[in-house]
C-alpha cells in the first residue's frame, strides 16, 4: 500500500493505562515544580543579594562575601533555564504520547461499537469526536493540570519559606494565596461551564458542516448552492468564535480579579514584613527577598482562571466521548453459536406476517418497491436490531451474537458499500488478505468485473481514488460484490447488486454469485423492475409492499 495512507489493520495497539501513564506524568510534573521553584528562588536570592550588597556597601567595615550568593544566583539561573526547557520537552512529549494512546484506544473501541450506534452517527461525527475531542487531553495537561500543580507548589513552598522567617508572615501570605485561588477557581468554575460546552459543540458542528460541504462540493456546484452551504458553515464558525470570545473574556476577567487580589496580598505581606502587622520587621535583604518571592508565588495563581477554563473544555469534550461510547461500555448480553451447528437462518416479520427459513445452498429473493423494507431485513440478518424483524442464526438471535463471530458467518454487501482510496487489489485483499492472484480474478469474474479490470493498463493495481471516484457506480457496486464473495461466509446478503447494470451484465453477475459458492445461503434484495430477469430460480421469493396486502410465501425448505 502507498505510504500516504494508514489502514485500520495497521493501527498500533493502545498502550496500557495505570502505572505507565503515572510514570510518564511524573517527570513533567517534577520538571514543572522545579522550573517554578528555581524561578522563584532565583528572584528571591537575586533580590536578597542586591539588597545585601547595598547594605554591605554602606557599612564602614563589612565581612560580606559576594562569592557564594553570586554562585547561587548563577546556579539558579542555569537551573531555571534548563528546567524550563526540560518542562516544555517533557510536558509536550507526555501530552503527545497520551493523545496518541487515547486516539488509538478510541479507534479500537469504535471498531467494537454496536452497528445500531454507528448507524445513528453522521458520516463525519465519529471521526470528529475521536480526533478533535481527544485533543482535550492537551488542554487538560498543558493548560490545566500542570498550571494547577505549579500553583499548589507555590503555595506549599511559600508557606514553608515564610514560616521559617515569621509565623505571621506565613499566615498572611498563605491566607492570601489560598483565598485568591479559591475565589478564582469558584468564579471560573461557575461561569466557564456553559460557554465551554457551547465551544466544544460549536467546533464539532462547524467541523461536520465543513467536511460534509467539501464532500458534496460537486453536487453543490451542480445545484448552484455553494453560497448557501458556505453560509451554513460560516454560521457554525461564528458560533464557535463567539463561544471562544466568551471564554477568553472570562479568563481575562479572572486574571484581572487575581491581579487585584495578588496586589492586596502583596500589600499585606509588605506591611507584615515591615513590622506593621507583626511582632517585628525583617532585615532589609530578607524584606526584599520576601516581597519578590510573594510576587513569584502569585504568578501561577493568577493564571488559574485559564486553567479552569481549559478544564471545563476538557470536561465538555470528555462528556461527548463518554456519550459516544456509552453503548460500548454497557453492551448487551453476548451469545455464541454452538460450534458445528448447521447454518440455518430464520427470518420473521411482524407486519406483514412473513416467516422464511434458509439452509445452506438456499437462495431467497426479496422484491418490492423502494421503501418496503428490503434493506432493513438484510441489516437485521447482519446483526442490527430492527423493530418488527426477528432473525435467528442457528437458533440464536442474530442481534445478540458476538460481532466478530457473526462477521465470520454473515457478509452484507450494502447498496452504498464504501470503496477505499487504494488499488483494486488492496480493496479486494481487505476481504481476504491471503487470497492469491487467481482467487482475486475468480471473484472479479463472478461479479462480472473481470473484463473491465483486465482492460485497465494497471489491472488489479489500478488506483480507484477517494471513495472509488475513478470507478463508475456500477463498477463500485460490483467491486463490493467481489469483496463479499472473497469472505466465503455461510450467508451472503446482497442489497440491489444489479442496480445501474444492463440486463446482460446483471444476469452474469447473479449467475456468477450463485456459482461462486454453491453451499452459501444467499439473500438478494432486488427492485421490482430487476427481479424478472433472473438466470436461476430462487428457492423462495418474498414480495414486500408498503401496504398490508403482502404475500407471505412458505419457507425455503417447504417451497423446495
Amino acid at each position: 500500500m502507498s505510504s500516504g495512507r494508514m489502514w485500520v489493520g495497521q493501527l498500533p495497539a493502545g498502550q496500557p493505562a495505570g502505572a505507565p501513564t503515572g510514570r510518564r506524568l511524573a517527570k513533567p510534573a517534577a520538571m514543572t515544580v522545579l522550573a517554578f521553584g528555581s524561578g522563584a528562588g532565583l528572584l528571591g536570592l537575586a533580590g536578597w543579594f542586591i539588597a545585601s550588597s547595598a547594605v554591605a556597601g554602606l557599612a564602614v567595615a563589612s565581612t560580606f562575601s559576594f562569592l557564594f550568593p553570586s554562585a547561587g544566583v548563577q546556579a539558579l539561573a542555569w537551573a531555571r533555564t534548563l528546567s524550563r526547557y526540560g518542562e516544555r520537552i517533557c510536558t509536550h512529549k507526555a501530552t503527545l504520547d497520551l493523545v496518541g494512546s487515547l486516539r488509538t484506544s478510541l479507534f479500537a473501541r469504535a471498531l467494537r461499537l454496536p452497528r445500531d450506534r454507528v448507524a445513528q452517527l453522521r458520516s463525519s461525527e465519529l471521526l470528529g469526536r475521536i480526533t478533535v475531542d481527544s485533543d482535550a487531553v492537551e488542554n487538560l495537561l498543558l493548560r490545566s493540570s500542570f498550571p494547577i500543580l505549579a500553583a499548589a507548589a507555590g503555595l506549599i513552598g511559600t508557606a514553608a519559606l515564610f514560616a521559617w522567617l515569621s509565623a505571621a508572615l506565613a499566615i498572611v501570605a498563605v491566607a492570601g494565596l489560598a483565598l485568591t485561588g479559591a475565589i478564582l477557581i469558584g468564579l471560573s468554575h461557575h461561569q466557564a461551564g456553559r460557554p465551554a460546552r457551547a465551544s466544544i459543540a460549536a467546533r464539532a458542528h462547524a467541523r461536520q458542516a465543513l467536511i460534509e460541504t467539501l464532500d458534496g462540493l460537486p453536487e453543490l456546484r451542480s445545484f448552484g448552492a455553494e453560497q448557501r452551504a458556505a453560509a451554513g458553515v460560516t454560521r457554525h464558525l461564528e458560533r464557535y468564535a463567539e463561544s471562544r470570545r466568551r471564554l477568553t473574556t472570562l479568563a481575562a476577567r479572572g486574571q484581572s480579579v487575581g491581579t487585584l487580589l495578588a496586589d492586596l496580598t502583596l500589600l499585606a505581606v509588605v506591611a507584615t514584613a515591615a513590622g506593621l502587622l507583626g511582632p517585628g520587621a525583617l532585615a532589609v535583604p530578607a524584606f526584599v527577598a520576601v516581597c519578590l518571592v510573594a510576587m513569584a508565588a502569585f504568578e501561577p495563581v493568577v493564571g488559574l482562571p485559564g486553567a479552569i477554563t481549559a478544564l471545563a473544555r476538557a470536561r465538555a469534550a470528555s462528556a461527548r466521548l463518554t456519550e459516544l461510547f456509552t453503548a460500548a461500555t454497557t453492551p448487551a448480553a453476548v451469545t455464541h453459536v454452538v460450534r458445528g451447528a448447521p447454518s440455518t437462518i430464520q427470518i420473521t416479520l411482524d407486519d406483514p406476517d412473513i416467516d422464511v427459513a434458509l439452509a445452506a445452498g438456499d437462495t431467497v429473493l426479496l422484491t418490492g418497491a423502494s421503501g418496503t423494507g428490503k434493506s432493513t431485513i438484510l441489516r437485521a440478518v447482519s446483526g442490527q436490531r430492527c423493530p418488527g424483524v426477528h432473525v435467528f442464526l442457528a437458533g440464536v438471535d442474530a442481534a445478540s451474537i458476538e460481532p466478530a463471530e457473526l462477521a465470520e458467518r454473515v457478509t452484507l454487501g450494502a447498496q452504498d458499500a464504501h470503496v477505499f482510496d487504494g488499488t483494486i487489489r488492496e480493496n479486494l485483499e481487505l476481504a481476504d488478505p491471503a487470497a492469491g492472484e487467481r482467487e482475486l480474478w475468480r471473484a472479479l469474474a463472478a461479479a462480472a468485473l473481470d473484463d473491465t479490470v483486465d482492460a485497465f493498463p494497471a489491472g488489479l493495481d489500478t488506483p480507484v481514488g477517494p471513495g472509488g471516484a475513478a470507478l463508475s457506480g456500477g463498477q463500485r457496486r460490483r467491486l463490493s460484490v467481489a469483496q463479499c464473495l472473497l469472505r466465503r461466509a455461510d450467508a451472503l446478503l446482497l442489497d440491489e447488486p444489479t442496480e445501474g447494470l444492463d440486463s446482460a451484465t446483471a444476469a452474469r453477475l447473479l449467475r456468477g454469485v450463485r456459482a461462486f459458492d454453491p453451499s452459501a445461503a444467499l439473500v438478494i434484495a432486488l427492485h421490482d423492475r430487476q427481479s424478472p430477469a433472473l438466470p436461476w430460480t430462487p428457492t423462495a421469493r418474498v414480495e414486500l409492499a408498503p401496504v398490508a396486502a403482502t404475500h407471505a410465501l412458505p419457507s425455503a425448505q417447504e417451497s423446495t
